[in-house]
């Protein structure tokens, strides 16, 4: 039909910041992660997992992919020259919540949609715990890495490294801090927890 008026469909509503209570709520400070047993080095087990968590009260639950149950994940606390071992357990659905740019190498669509590989970025670890890009693993599978702890006392942080998604898995909220302690910064007496 000629001169007709197109068809209109609704908008979502746009979020304005402005018109958010600032400092409304408290920050969110990601727990300490404690052990689970000894094999024979501190033994952690970590799960991927799709939760649902307020960023404002005043706006509905936000999707988020986490390390245990929060976004940030647990924080390590370790410290030099004693190792830890850290299994990650891939728990996520089997489809992804955002869109994949299947152009990009290693997210090819012959790949899994959901995939993940944990890296401990600016830690000495040995190659089979590094979190080589293309060492991906995926929902049901689980990886267990060793890190060593050889080096200065350093904040760290782990994320998802997987080639080709690593980008969307770390937007997602597969991201943490670790902080590796030493007898120097100890003894400076800095203030804690």
């Amino acid at each position: 039909m000629a001169g007709a008026a197109p068809l209109l469909l609704p908008q979502p509503a746009t979020l304005d910041p402005n018109r958010l209570e600032a400092f409304a709520d408290p920050l969110p400070i990601p727990p300490v992660a404690t052990p689970s047993g000894f094999r024979p080095h501190p033994y952690y087990r970590i799960a991927m997992r799709q939760i649902e968590r307020k960023v404002h009260r005043d706006l509905p639950p936000t999707r988020f992919w986490s390390y245990g149950s929060t976004v940030p994940g647990p924080t390590f606390e370790a410290h030099t020259g004693k190792p830890l071992l850290i299994e990650w357990a891939n728990q996520l659905p089997l489809r992804h919540f955002l869109t994949i740019d299947h152009t990009l190498e290693g997210a090819g669509s012959s790949e899994p949609d959901v995939r993940a590989i944990v890296h401990l970025h600016g830690g000495r670890v040995p190659p089979q715990s590094d979190g080589y890009p293309e060492n991906w693993f995926v929902p049901g599978k689980s990886v267990t890495s060793l890190y060593p702890n050889c080096q200065d006392a350093a904040m760290l942080w782990y994320h998802d490294h997987a080639m080709g998604i690593n980008r969307l898995n770390i937007y997602a909220g597969l991201f943490g801090n670790y902080f590796l302690r030493d007898r120097i910064e100890t003894s400076l007496n800095l203030p804690r927890g």
